[in-house]
């Protein structure tokens, strides 16, 4: 009988403390496997979602909050820019693409996003168009809409089918619905992978027709309608890319000095809510997690321990059948082997399996993709340090097994 069985064979022999030793373990390696991928996926997704443009323009505020309230629709505008402001944007030769979103309602917790229909042109970083149509058309009349593709999936919601929007960019109960202004599904796009796959795209004049009865009806309730002159055209953001990524700093400075509005660097500013918030809360989970590991070692060099001291007799009987000291520390650290290997592989795959069942969720609620079953190196060097560690603790009750003289036990037992 070869040792590696021998070794399964002990450990199934006292099952449920092995059980308990490989879930530690697991857990441990779970731990850190979990933390090192989330950060990797969530830092790849808002990277990736960040370089889609170059810069975002819009009323003055916390720059990083109109980074995530206009590229990943997770927050609140500070307030609107002129109109005005878009066009002359547009019209810069240093502009290659510029495009303005209007924010105010959603439909079932989608923000509906007020644009025009060259939005739909923006090419990824590789040149590639960014959206193309699953069904339908790009809106062409006023209240016509385009759906993401996530937002087609989860209303349910089909090619021709009429909705009304919602006051407000979060869907609270009681909120006033623009019923006097039905918008119609004319087209629902591909998935394109990125948190565009949750808005409702819509024209901004349909956004400016909302809200601009809307606020002439609550005038005439109050008893303060006056003649007066049309307002200027607003939006709330414009997002741009340029002909050269060198030149964001230099436009972005130009435009807090000339105009009443901030420009923000979408891939700036989430660096700097890696580097400031989110790096920090990763570190400190990852210390808890290698402090599971080693606990969970611990636990291991413990068992394997205890083990050996109970099957003292067992190893003297094959001391005097013939086994070398060294066959019988083999033995005893195969059996540290398989519970580091089994725990660690497992943990790795109870981690990512966690991840997978968890990423429909956080697509849902933020619109970033997260690919489940990536592995890198990073991960692959913690696993690496892991074993290392769990051969170590393998090492004690073998060495232990290897100087213990064989007659001596028997005497013992007997």
């Amino acid at each position: 009988m070869s040792l590696l069985r021998m070794a399964s064979r002990y450990l199934l022999a006292r099952l449920p403390v092995t059980l308990l030793t490989l879930a530690g373990v697991a857990l441990g390696a779970a731990l850190v496997c979990g933390v090192l991928t989330l950060r990797r996926e969530s830092e790849r997704a808002f990277a990736r979602e960040a370089a889609l443009f170059d810069l975002v323009v819009g009323g003055k505020g916390g720059t990083l909050q109109l980074v995530l309230s206009c590229v990943y629709h997770l927050d609140l505008p500070s307030g609107n820019i002129p109109y005005a402001d878009y066009e002359k944007l547009r019209r810069d030769s240093r502009v290659l693409w510029a495009a303005p979103i209007g924010l105010g309602d959603n439909h079932e917790g989608y923000r509906i996003v007020g644009t025009e229909a060259h939005f739909f042109d923006l090419p990824d970083r590789g040149g590639r168009p960014l959206f193309s149509l699953r069904e339908g058309r790009i809106f062409v009349d006023e209240f016509e809409v385009v759906l993401g593709s996530e937002v087609a999936a989860t209303t349910g919601l089909r090619l021709g089918d009429r909705f009304a929007g919602t006051h407000g960019l979060v869907k609270v109960p009681g909120s006033e619905v623009h019923g006097d202004f039905p918008y119609t599904v004319s087209g629902i796009l591909a998935p394109t992978g990125t948190t565009q796959d949750r808005a409702i795209f819509g024209t901004l004049a349909s956004v400016w027709k909302i809200h601009e009865t809307e606020d002439r009806l609550h005038s005439a309730i109050q008893g303060t309608a006056t003649l007066q002159r049309e307002a200027p055209r607003e939006t709330t953001a414009v997002l741009v890319r340029l002909e050269t990524p060198g030149l964001r700093l230099h436009l972005a400075d130009e435009i807090r000095r000339r105009t009443g509005g901030v420009a923000a660097i979408p891939l700036n500013e989430v660096m700097r809510l890696y580097q400031g918030v989110i790096a920090p809360m990763q570190r400190a989970l990852l210390v808890v997690a290698s402090a599971v590991v080693v606990v969970s070692c611990l636990g291991m060099l413990a068992t394997l321990l205890q083990a050996g001291e109970r099957r003292r007799r067992d190893l003297a009987i094959l001391r005097s059948l013939g086994a070398n000291p060294r066959e019988v520390a083999t033995l005893t650290f195969l059996e540290g082997l398989l519970l580091c290997v089994g725990g660690l592989a497992g943990g790795a795959l109870l981690a990512h399996g966690i991840l997978a069942w968890a990423a429909p969720s956080i697509r849902e609620a933020s619109g970033l993709v997260f690919t489940a079953w990536s592995f890198d190196r990073e991960e692959a060097r913690a696993l690496g340090v892991m074993a290392l560690c769990g051969l170590l603790a393998s090492l004690v009750p073998a060495l232990a097994a290897y100087r213990r003289p064989p007659l001596a036990d028997l005497s013992l037992e007997g």
